[in-house]
C-alpha cells in the first residue's frame, strides 16, 4: 500500500473482507506471502491474526515462451 495510505485500517478491512468471502466459499484457512523484507507488512499480517509459518519457503521456476521449431 503506498505510504500516505497507510495505518488507516484499509488492509485490515480488505482483509476481514477477503476472510468473509473465504468462509463462505468454505475455506478453512487463509495463506499469505509476504517478503521477508518487509517488517512492516509482518505487523499487519500479525495484528490480523496470521502467524508465520518457519517450516515453508516458495518455489518458483521462470517460464519461457515456447521456441519455434527449426526450419527442418
Amino acid at each position: 500500500m503506498d505510504r500516505p495510505h497507510r495505518r488507516r485500517g484499509i488492509a485490515a478491512a480488505l482483509l476481514r473482507s477477503a476472510e468473509r468471502r473465504f468462509t463462505a466459499l468454505g475455506a478453512r484457512r487463509a495463506d499469505a506471502m509476504v517478503l521477508d523484507a518487509n517488517p512492516e507488512a509482518h505487523l499487519t499480517w500479525q495484528a490480523s491474526g496470521y502467524e508465520r509459518e518457519e517450516q515453508w519457503r516458495r518455489w518458483v521456476k521462470p517460464l519461457t515462451a515456447p521456441q519455434e521449431p527449426s526450419g527442418r
